[in-house]
């Protein structure tokens, strides 16, 4: 008669050990039962609230093996037997089946069991039970914190993918306000509203990624409407004053008065031209307004490039709509108008003071240093909290070096501060390209000194980091004719491996690697030191 003994507990290890996800671990923990027992039934189950609830992992038994994912929910009738099987070993016989639990636990939690239902008893060694009760623990708690860090990691790359997207989004935004701005500035210093106008549409399509556009006028004592300067399906600037209709036939730029919106955005719509069509694509209709009352519309889109939206055109769009109605206003009172005229230009100011408060805020929560086009300290502290906390969290290993350019006052002195700074440039940038693992950070500390955050990484692993970032410097070979160590610039290297113990404790490993690489730079430069 087969029984449950040492001998069968190694067949289960050897099955389920080299196992890599939890399907083919389920898949070879039940062919091993099913093997020796050909009427198991085994069921695999995660324990949720104590002992009150399960979740249903795996069920196998010689006819199909099944896996759910995620775990699902047991029934009213196997949740009765299980309570009878938790209360005591002496309820195993039950529905004349034989049953066997086996509880799963790690670090002395119970997170699972293991239900073995047999037609008839079997022999069921105590030890040969325990040890099996080990294996299985061990294996599936293995895996299921391996998925789980899987999950985590997918879950971080998405969410930095999302970062890497808003940071491009802000810069492009700030670039495209300080355009606007100096746009704006050249507007107040046209000499007529006949120049102003041609200036809007020639400035606006060369540098605010417009393909064309054209500003129309609205007399709204009469309802009609006429051109002042466009774009051809060219891009082209061309004068337009010819051009005059009812507002009744621009349906949407009659819509957006209507309804006193600032801007409307179709995308994927028919593109005109002379009152024909010349393409699909997306076209803007911004209205102008003083006060309460439409003085016209601007109309954009993108038939030539074809260039898709971007997150912040909407926006950028109704400054500029903004922005040409003030101007407009300023130039069609400035003779009749002195106060007006002085009101407009404080509306101005406080224009110019939002875009350059706008900058500011937008510089403030930049997190690339401008020089080297790397991280900055303020990124380094963010990911260096995040990453102990991780670290802390799952016991794993982390590491960072800090990497000081030797001599580089000297470097100063016999260059200058210009190729000073190109030098740091050019070793950021190698730097940057030694280590491209998931979490790798590398930013610039201050100065000469720039720091290699390393999770997951252990002494040796970042002593190979360090040799490699070494070796990197030497084979960009920058001259440094006043260097001792070599006549190229060099750098130093300290580095510290440690697995978190508690809270906030980073600054003794930036300590720690200060120590080190003072001991590099004492034995020489030119070289690393990792504790």
């Amino acid at each position: 008669m087969n029984a449950l003994d040492y001998s069968f507990c190694l067949r289960v290890g050897e099955a389920i050990c080299p196992q890599e996800d939890i399907e083919s671990f389920c898949t070879a923990l039940g062919q091993v039962f099913t093997d020796t027992f050909p009427d198991a039934h085994c069921q695999l189950l995660i324990a949720e609230d104590g002992d009150t609830q399960w979740q249903l992992l795996a069920e196998m038994s010689s006819d199909c093996s099944n896996v759910y994912t995620p775990a699902t929910s047991t029934d009213i009738r196997f949740n009765e037997l299980l309570n009878r099987l938790l209360l005591s070993s002496e309820l195993r016989i039950q529905s004349d089946r034989f049953h066997q639990l086996l509880r799963l636990t790690v670090r002395g939690k119970n997170y699972g069991y293991f239900v073995l239902s047999l037609p008839e008893t079997i022999n069921i060694d105590g030890h040969s039970l325990d040890m099996l009760s080990l294996l299985i623990s061990g294996a599936l708690d293995s895996l299921l914190q391996y998925e789980a860090c899987i999950e985590e990691q997918v879950a971080h790359r998405q969410t930095e993918q999302k970062r890497v997207q808003e940071v491009c989004s802000q810069k492009g935004l700030l670039e495209q306000l300080h355009i606007l701005h100096k746009i704006s500035l050249r507007l107040w210093h046209a000499h007529s509203l006949d120049n102003m106008l041609h200036t809007a549409v020639y400035e606006c399509i060369h540098a605010l990624e417009l393909d064309r556009m054209a500003i129309f006028l609205l007399n709204t004592r009469t309802g009609l409407m006429r051109g002042t300067y466009g774009t051809d399906i060219d891009g082209s600037v061309t004068n337009e004053q010819w051009y005059c209709t009812a507002i009744h036939e621009h349906f949407h730029a009659k819509t957006t008065l209507d309804r006193r919106k600032h801007i409307t955005i179709n995308d994927n719509s028919p593109l005109y031209h002379d009152s024909k069509e010349v393409g699909i694509g997306w076209n803007a209709t911004i209205s102008l307004w003083d006060g309460d009352d439409p003085i016209g519309w601007i109309a954009c889109d993108n038939l030539i490039t074809g260039t898709p939206l971007k997150s912040y055109h909407s926006e950028l769009l109704k400054l500029l709509g903004v922005t040409m109605s003030q101007h407009l206003i300023q130039r069609r009172a400035q003779d009749e108008l002195k106060a007006l005229n002085l009101s407009l230009e404080h509306r101005v100011a406080e224009r110019t003071a939002q875009l350059e408060e706008a900058n500011i805020r937008l510089n403030r929560i930049s997190r690339e240093d401008s020089l080297t086009m790397v991280p900055n300290r303020r990124m380094l502290d963010e990911k260096m909290e995040e990453e102990w906390r991780r670290a802390l969290r799952h016991q794993t290993p982390m590491s960072i070096l800090i990497v000081d350019i030797d001599h580089f006052k000297q470097y100063n002195d016999k260059y200058g501060h210009s190729l000073g700074d190109k030098c740091l440039y050019e070793v950021a940038k190698a730097l940057n390209n030694v280590d491209r693992r998931a979490g790798t950070v590398l930013a610039r500390f201050g100065g000469e000194e720039f720091v290699y955050l390393l999770p997951n990484c252990d002494r040796d692993a970042a002593a190979v980091v360090a040799e490699r970032a070494l070796q990197a410097i030497r084979d960009i070979k920058i001259t440094h004719e006043q260097s001792p160590v070599a006549p190229y610039v060099t750098v130093s290297i300290g580095g510290k491996s440690a697995i978190p113990n508690k809270i906030n404790a980073q600054q003794q490993l930036f300590t720690d690697a200060d120590v080190a690489l003072y001991e590099a730079k004492s034995k020489g430069k030119n070289q690393a030191f990792v504790l």
